[in-house]
């Protein structure tokens, strides 16, 4: 009777090790930002609200932050900073779920993909307004959209194609992703524009997985594949500086002209060597600043409208010599 009561107890030693252990793991897939006030305290406030978003490292989501944060402040609230260390749509959707249960009074997110929706609702439901910034759901009829016109902005670098080329011409695309719906809308503007001209050819795409060093691989292997190409895009910003490593690591002899996104320091620098041609600059911050703001208008019981673009630049080496 003691043996089994022992091997009972070691039983349940180890499944509430195991347990234990995934939360562990889990956790550290995550990251969470709590802000603090002046004197490194935790801010106590009429709102708490929460900005949940993917790859929470990487500068332009940090940029994002930085417009929300500042928001909260000039508005006496908190928000919280949460996001997984890498692009995971079912993690990212768990966060949502945790700020749901600890009943934050507002969520911002990015809206990578239709599988949020369920998750979303639950929060309405629960009588949590949701702003979706930088990266909207695919026809979006559940919550406000703040951020670039990904569609429109795809255009724009396909419109600047057409008018700084001639003849025929061959294009590869390097996307940080084929699942957020912000990266291939801009890969479907691109083509809507280019396609208006039959000289112009996408010939090849290719997803980086948001990694710098995977899209200076691809690009190596795309010009291997495909020498005639003499025009590359880049979809993120991490993208366009792999492109920039993939070039330099194949040495083609056919010129390249690089067509950006995001005007991160290191891209800002590759414009002024010549590397990149151009880049697509957006305002992240004004997505975060914008969002928190009208979080705070439908806590407030105010009407706001479902979508707000914020605005776009293509940035050449003419533009940036001076102000950089």
């Amino acid at each position: 009777m003691k043996h089994s009561y022992y091997i009972y107890g070691l039983l349940l030693t180890i499944t509430g090790i195991s347990v234990l252990l995934t939360y562990h793991f889990f956790m550290q897939s995550l990251d969470f930002e709590v802000p603090l006030n002046a004197s490194g305290t935790t801010l106590d406030s009429e709102y708490h609200l929460a900005l949940i978003v993917q790859e929470k490292e990487t500068p332009y989501l940090q940029e994002l932050y930085s417009g929300a944060n500042d928001a909260a402040k000039e508005n006496g609230i908190t928000i919280e900073y949460m996001g997984t260390k890498q692009t995971n749509i079912s993690d990212h959707i768990k966060l949502i779920e945790m700020a749901i249960a600890s009943k934050v009074d507002g969520i911002l997110t990015q809206g990578l993909s239709n599988e949020f929706e369920p998750v979303l609702t639950k929060a309405l439901e629960k009588g949590i307004p949701v702003i979706i910034v930088d990266s909207d759901l695919e026809n979006n009829e559940l919550v406000t959209y703040v951020g670039t016109n990904n569609y429109q902005a795809g255009y724009e670098m396909g419109r600047a194609v057409l008018h700084e080329t001639i003849g025929e011409t061959k294009v590869g695309i390097i996307t940080g992703s084929f699942i957020p719906n912000n990266l291939n809308e801009r890969v479907q503007g691109f083509i809507d524009a280019t396609s208006l001209e039959d000289r112009i050819e996408v010939v090849s795409i290719e997803s980086s997985n948001l990694s710098k060093i995977q899209a200076a691989e691809k690009t190596y292997q795309m010009l291997k594949n495909n020498p005639e190409i003499s025009i590359l895009l880049g979809t993120s910003a991490l993208d366009s500086l792999g492109i920039v490593e993939g070039i330099q690591k194949g040495n083609p002899t056919t010129d390249m002209s690089i067509y950006a996104f995001d005007a991160l320091e290191e891209t800002i620098e590759f414009i002024i060597a010549g590397d990149i041609h151009a880049t697509l600059k957006q305002e992240p911050y004004e997505m975060g600043h914008l969002g928190v703001n009208l979080l705070i208008d439908r806590l407030e019981g105010k009407e706001i409208l479902k979508e707000y673009h914020t605005s776009i630049t293509i940035l050449t080496k003419e533009d940036v010599v001076d102000e950089y």
